[in-house]
Parts: C-alpha cells; structure tokens; sequence
C-alpha cells in the first residue's frame, strides 16, 4: 500500500525496475509484475489528486462570494 511520498518514490522505482527486465527479457511474470505496480503507482495518483480536487472546491465555493 502507498500511503506516504516516500512508499510512492520506492514504488516508482521497483515500477521502473521491473518495466526494465520486462522489456531485457520480455518474460509474462515480469509482464504481469510491472502491470501490478503500475496500478498501484495509478490509482496512488489518483487518489492524491482526487484528495487535492476537494481541497481546491471549498475555497472556490465560498471564497469570493462566501
């Protein structure tokens, strides 16, 4: 699990890593290796940025206006 910037940078990197033996060896566990990370690598990104899009809604809400 990426709960931290620093488990998100260690997990880029074994994702790059392993993209690599993927494309020396061209080997289907390498394959479905680098697929793994590169989902968990995803959806960390996705949920940072979902975390950062409520962030920005309150202040665009009730800033001006409010």
């Amino acid at each position: 699990m990426i709960n931290s910037w620093k488990s998100f940078f260690i997990a880029v990197e074994q994702m790059r890593e392993i993209q690599k033996v993927y494309f020396r060896t061209k080997s289907t566990a390498a394959l479905h290796a680098a697929r793994k990370c590169e989902v968990a690598v995803d959806a960390a990104i996705n949920q940072k940025r979902s975390e950062w899009e409520k962030q920005v809604q309150p202040e665009l809400i009730g800033g001006f206006y409010g």
